[in-house]
């Protein structure tokens, strides 16, 4: 049956790794932890069951643009959903609370500071909440890497309900004291733990260790250059991330720097911009990506070591988000490790100045000081590193991980000097082994479904000239696309021109260089992918 409904309402034939039991015990009323990595698709785990019981459930959510992503996603698929913020004004969240009181939605997204606005609470004196589902559930512990005051408000908002819904913690990664911090600050009532899907089989995992500042910059675009997609550059500093961003732009790659000493318009036109591929990288220190729902990101490199494996797993796990091939990078250098042991001291520091107990300080920096040495010794390690990260979160995949993943540096005996992760392919083998993936079949059946491009971004997190990507090599493939719906017999005469003048079409930027501006690559790759089409 839930495969039912999730091919029904999600367009999926199967579920990732955890998810299933997750749902089910959702259904079956009982309180959730649920830890699984970015991309392990948490999202359906309290999404369906909403849809199945056909019963309001409750989502706190931290980030606006993260509200909104999640809400037009399911909107673009026919499924009623709202949110409640600061973003609308007092019509527009009138409307919404009209909706829930008729019965009209059944996902509603709030900010964890709403909880405590009286008359949102007096809406659940009419209204019964079936399910409450905190995202970003590390944010309520002071353990965790991002905490919000506001998230302990929660506890309190669900001892106001006359009927207590279940309740459901999903995060992206946690340690041991995060986890125990979330049972307890949400007061959950002996809730089934689940740490499942940290094992990512499309994520491609490399190291350098060692590296010059220079060294390292160099080494980002030399890799850059060869990567296809878009995909983000972390740095540890504001600064880096500005010479990393000036370096790449230099050099002839679409660059703009993130992060939060940037204006609150300036950041949000920045992470418009990469959901639509206008960049092709972001530099980026960690205030970018927990609020850009954004499925389609080839690579992510961290030109910097990380402080801890669960911050870097979370950063790097942005990439392949649709299930493509992508590769996670780290770059490092020797200064990292003394600068985190630096960062270390300096919050000793601060909380002595703060008068906090002695024996308290040593444990939090002990703690802090073992997080930094797993870090490094992933880094310098000499096994598998999708092991490695299977043990650090102690997923119970790591019994059926093969001897050789084939996706990391140290299973593929990966050597640096000269190479790049990607083996390059030819165009045309590149679109058959495009057009066998399940994310391209995804795109193909909801555009059988009359559904527009701008619709199928929006339902599958990805931008509009990835969903024509995936449909160009669809098409080649054989799938029946109506090329008029994209190019018109004028433009397709122009491109053809084009392509004889060229005299070939593995590389599609010289062709476009003696096209009109108005005809970009979108209504190329259909064009081309008509003169290779398999019928």
């Amino acid at each position: 049956m839930l495969h039912r409904h999730l091919e029904k309402h999600f367009n999926f034939s199967t579920f990732r790794p955890g998810q299933e039991e997750i749902i089910q015990a959702i259904l079956a009323g009982q309180d959730v932890v649920a830890l699984m990595p970015t991309g392990g698709g948490k999202s359906i785990c309290f999404q369906l069951p909403a849809l199945i019981k056909n019963s309001l459930t409750v989502v706190i959510s931290p980030l606006i643009a993260l509200m909104k992503d999640q809400v037009d996603s399911l909107q673009a698929r026919g499924i009623e959903a709202g949110f409640i913020n600061s973003s609308l004004n007092m019509g527009e969240m009138q409307l919404v609370i009209e909706k829930v009181k008729n019965g009209k939605i059944k996902l509603l997204y709030v900010a964890p500071e709403r909880l405590m606005n009286q008359q949102f609470i007096n809406l659940f004196s009419d209204v019964e909440i079936s399910f409450l589902a905190v995202d970003e559930a590390h944010c309520v512990s002071q353990w965790g890497h991002d905490f919000r005051p506001d998230y302990l408000q929660i506890k309190n908002f669900i001892t106001k309900l006359k009927i207590r819904p279940a309740v459901g913690a999903f995060t992206a990664t946690a340690t041991p004291e995060v986890k125990d911090d979330i049972i307890k600050n949400l007061n959950l009532k002996n809730p089934q733990v689940f740490v499942r899907g940290f094992d990512r089989p499309n994520l491609k995992f490399f190291a350098q260790t060692d590296l010059k500042k220079s060294q390292r910059q160099t080494e980002v675009l030399r890799i850059i250059q060869t990567l296809p997609g878009s995909g983000i550059v972390y740095s540890i500093s504001r600064q880096e991330t500005e010479d990393m961003a000036n370096f790449l732009s230099d050099n002839g790659i679409k660059a703009v720097a993130y992060h939060a000493g940037l204006a609150s318009n300036r950041r949000t036109q920045i992470q418009n911009d990469f959901m639509e591929d206008n960049f092709k990288v972001i530099c980026a220190t960690i205030a970018f990506g927990m609020g850009v729902d954004k499925a389609d990101i080839r690579f992510v490199i961290h030109a910097g070591m990380p402080a801890t494996l669960e911050g870097y797993y979370q950063e790097a796990g942005r990439a392949g988000r649709d299930g493509e091939p992508a590769y996670c990078i780290l770059l490092q250098a020797k200064r990292d490790y003394g600068l985190h042991n630096y960062f270390i001291l300096k919050s000793r520091d601060e909380m002595m100045s703060q008068g906090k107990n002695k024996n308290e300080i040593d444990r939090v920096c002990n703690i802090k000081y073992d997080r930094l040495e797993k870090m490094n010794n992933y880094v310098y390690s000499t096994v598998c590193r999708r092991k490695n990260i299977l043990q650090y979160f102690a997923d119970p995949d790591l019994s059926l991980l093969k001897s050789n993943c084939e996706g990391c540096d140290i299973c593929l005996n990966f050597k640096w000097t000269n190479a790049t992760p990607l083996r390059h392919r030819t165009r045309a083998e590149r679109t058959v082994v495009k057009a066998r993936s399940n994310t391209v079949l995804e795109t193909a059946k909801l555009y059988q479904q009359k559904y527009s491009p701008e619709q199928i971004a929006k339902a599958r997190s990805i931008s509009i000239q990835t969903v024509i990507t995936h449909l160009a090599d669809w098409y080649v493939s054989g799938g029946d696309l109506n090329i008029r719906d994209f190019v018109s017999t004028a433009e397709e005469k122009q491109i053809l021109s084009a392509i004889k003048e060229i005299g070939n079409v593995e590389y599609l930027k010289p062709i476009k260089e003696i096209l009109p501006e108005s005809i970009g690559y979108e209504k190329i790759r259909l064009v081309v992918g008509g003169l290779g089409r398999v019928v």
